[in-house]
């Protein structure tokens, strides 16, 4: 492999690669500090839809069954009307105009056609933890069919995950691999293997368990999963000293890209499509492994 070509792997994949723990990413927010549950009373609101995308930040609203649903601000003034008709911003509000889904002026704009609608809404933000407290209560209200209610929850605060297992996986991990390296065993393919397929099934699990605005983010996803056929098609089809820098290469590229996860070491609550302990374990596999495979191919690469 040229380098030339190693960093344009390198670049492409790290855009397929998942944000780190920020809830206003618009790629996969991977980890997070807090989860916010929805009060049981507000599935039973008739006339409307309720979801809770992007990180726990972004509300999506749907109007059911020819409801009108009005999004109030904070000043309790009308901010979003969702209708029949399609979704309109007041022009007027405040809390419209500080989240920026409107320009300042008079009148209601028709926003879209579509009876849902999402936007970043400021209100789903934690707010200062003090010392000992696990909860917190969030409400944003409404008025549906001139009904006031409220979309309502509660912060669940989760403490931080134990270092010291994953510390441990790493280095027994590293430990093998000097071990197999001295004594001379081709290790770069099978590890540059498995930390490529930990690093793919650690980017679709979080890619889909997040799906900013409520869609899944299929352009970075299948840019991922094309790039990663790709190189292990390479690796199959490749043979002798080749196959080693195939495998080495896939390897720091499972490690560089998977960088952008780290945070699910430092956060309470992974969001994944898989439990939160085996997401860890493809973090820490592509992550660790991907190193070793790169630094067995290089020492591989020494002896021919």
């Amino acid at each position: 492999m040229r380098r030339g070509s190693l960093v344009l792997l390198l670049g492409l994949l790290s855009l397929a690669a998942p944000a780190g723990a920020s809830a206003h990413a618009r790629s996969a927010t991977v980890a997070l500090d807090y989860k916010l549950v929805l009060d049981p009373r507000v599935n039973a609101i008739g006339g409307l839809e309720v979801a809770i995308l992007d990180g726990d930040r972004d509300l999506r609203l749907t109007a059911l069954h020819g409801s009108t649903i009005t999004v109030l601000g904070d000043l309790g003034e009308p901010m979003l009307r969702i209708a029949p008709t399609g979704t309109w911003v007041n022009r007027g509000s405040p809390t419209a105009l500080a989240a920026k889904l409107s320009t300042s002026g008079r009148g209601w704009a028709r926003l879209s056609s579509g009876r849902s609608f999402t936007w970043h809404e400021h209100r789903l933000a934690p707010p200062p933890w003090r010392a000992g407290e696990a909860r917190a209560r969030f409400a944003v209200p409404l008025l549906v069919d001139g009904r006031r209610v409220a979309v309502s929850g509660t912060f669940v605060r989760h403490s931080r995950p134990e270092l010291w297992p994953w510390a441990l996986v790493a280095a027994g991990l590293v430990s093998l691999t000097v071990v197999a390296v001295r004594r001379g065993w081709a290790v770069a393919t099978p590890l540059g293997a498995v930390a490529g397929a930990a690093a793919v099934a650690a980017l679709v699990a979080f890619s889909v368990a997040d799906a900013p605005n409520g869609r899944v983010a299929w352009t970075q996803l299948g840019l991922g999963l094309f790039l990663a056929a790709v190189m292990f098609g390479l690796l199959v089809r490749s043979h002798g000293a080749r196959r080693t820098a195939v495998a080495g290469l896939l390897g720091a590229v499972a490690a560089a890209v998977s960088l952008g996860s780290i945070g699910v070491f430092r956060h309470g609550v992974v969001v994944s499509a898989l439990p939160a302990t085996v997401s860890r374990l493809l973090v820490a596999l592509a992550l660790v492994g991907g190193a070793a495979a790169a630094a067995a191919s290089l020492r591989e690469e020494t002896r021919r």
